[in-house]
């Protein structure tokens, strides 16, 4: 009863519920079909989520995934993780920001649709919806850094200028 009042009270996706009672239950549990399905490390929580925690990027950077900023180029050249590769998806105008036209364009000249990579940007917000637009052009093993490069920095993650 506990447990379902958990599920239907909180907005976490049932699958990083599951794996936070995986711990908690009994041994005999754990053969369950649907536990079985959980995934239990870095590689198979990107392929399952749009996003993954700053911890589980430089895990997975380590694994050989590549970095995609997309913050503006003044954004990046301020700071930005080791290794990381620059392609805006919007662009500063006046006050405003506007979607880069060519993003995908570019994207597709540094990375091949099956390639491993994950998306960040300042805060998360717009390397998520750069995810979608991703995953919508078919490119199946990307992944949005939750927090961006702010809860990159505060968690003490190599950086570059």
């Amino acid at each position: 009863m506990a447990l379902a009042m958990a599920v239907a009270s909180t907005a976490v996706p049932a699958s990083r519920l599951a794996r936070s009672v995986l711990p908690l239950l009994p041994p005999h549990y754990l053969g369950f079909r649907w536990l079985a399905d959980i995934p239990r490390n870095a590689e198979s929580a990107a392929g399952e989520s749009q996003s993954v925690m700053v911890n589980i990027a430089q895990e997975l950077l380590s694994k050989g995934h590549r970095y995609l900023d997309v913050r503006t180029c003044d954004e990046f050249k301020a700071g930005h993780p080791s290794g990381a590769l620059n392609i805006p998806y919007m662009f500063r105008t006046g006050a405003e920001m506007s979607k880069n036209p060519r993003f995908l364009d570019e994207v597709s000249s540094h990375f091949a649709k099956d390639d491993a990579f994950v998306v960040g940007c300042q805060s998360g917000r717009r390397s998520l919806m750069a995810v979608i637009d991703l995953q919508s052009a078919g490119y199946g093993r990307v992944a949005n850094v939750a927090g961006g490069y702010s809860a990159w920095t505060e968690k003490g993650l190599p950086t570059s200028e």
